[in-house]
């Protein structure tokens, strides 16, 4: 099942990138663009210009999933950001739901805030999840 969760990290890339690259064209951007690991199983959003279509990219077991979701009457929100001058914001689970699931008129905007990434890191680094009562183990 390649179900989307909250333990993915979430990425919106706010550049204008060409919605003609495919697999190796969006693992190259990432890695060479946005300075990411295209590989470890991060999400990352790229918007058309239009708003009539979102691509995600990210790795599942051993995989690359590409998938586009586009919009025939309605527009995705326009995520704005503090920061107009990075590339790519890391954004929380909700914020990734709200802008997949909450469509817009035309010429609305949403300011979303953006997570930051050492606090995130280091909370998710504490939590030592007891697994056992499934059968798993985090070590």
């Amino acid at each position: 099942m390649m179900g989307m969760s909250a333990t993915y990290h979430y990425y919106v890339c706010t550049d204008e990138v060409t919605l003609r690259y495919r697999h190796a064209g969006l693992r190259g951007y990432i890695r060479e663009k946005l300075h990411k690991d295209p590989c470890n199983g991060d999400v990352f959003l790229f918007f058309s210009r239009d708003f009539r279509r979102v691509r995600l990219y990210y790795h599942y077991r051993n995989s690359e999933v590409l998938t586009d979701r586009i919009l025939f009457d309605e527009r995705f929100v326009c995520p704005i950001f503090k920061d107009p001058n990075k590339h790519v914001y890391h954004i929380s689970w909700e914020s990734f739901v709200y802008l997949m699931e909450a469509l817009r008129q035309l010429n609305k905007e949403e300011e979303i805030d953006e997570v930051d990434e050492n606090d995130y890191f280091s909370e998710t680094e504490d939590e030592d999840e007891d697994l056992s009562y499934i059968g798993v183990s985090n070590n």
